[in-house]
């Protein structure tokens, strides 16, 4: 289940999705529950640079939502991606391998969503690469500027453009059941 947890901790958060019908009562006693780390665990953890932009209004709930979808895009693109062992005998290749388990319609629509997203972040000139790395590895604003050699701020400006095309392509209001 996806549940929205923000942190009241000024220097880290997790943000995940809130299902209409869980109280807040509820979300404290998951919080505190999933929170038992030591004080030396908690001063390494990195601040959630969306949860950052979100806490100063510079984007909206709906946003939030779009990163959670372009985050499942991508798990779902991502996941086949494994090491494969061929054995040439003969003529006939034999994979090391099973089957692969077929996707549901709501996987088939989040990919295409996210396929027709990543276009129109290309025409419209909006790199896509920060927003994947902000939104999927556990990296700071900083980081990820540093990392693709942007000016400071750059993946920030990235991320939000980024994430208000998605809400305006397809509009996003509620969580993904997985």
């Amino acid at each position: 289940m996806i549940m929205t947890m923000i942190e009241n901790g000024v220097s880290n958060g997790r943000i995940s999705l809130k299902f209409p019908g869980i109280t807040k009562k509820q979300i404290e006693k998951f919080h505190e529950e999933i929170n038992k780390g030591t004080e030396q665990t908690k001063r390494k953890l990195k601040r959630d640079p969306l949860l950052g932009i979100y806490r100063k209004g510079d984007i909206e709930i709906s946003e939030l939502y779009a990163a959670e979808y372009i985050r499942y895009a991508f798990s779902l693109i991502t996941a086949d991606v494994a090491l494969r062992v061929m054995n040439f005998d003969g003529y006939v290749d034999i994979i090391g391998r099973g089957a692969t388990e077929q996707e549901g319609p709501l996987q088939a629509r989040v990919q295409n969503q996210y396929a027709d997203w990543f276009d129109e972040c290309s025409k419209k000139r909006i790199k896509v690469g920060p927003v994947i790395h902000i939104l999927t590895e556990p990296v700071t604003l900083r980081d990820t500027d540093k990392y693709f050699g942007f000016r400071r701020g750059r993946s920030r400006d990235y991320l939000v453009a980024g994430l208000k095309l998605y809400v305006e392509m397809f509009k996003p209001r509620a969580g993904i059941a997985r």
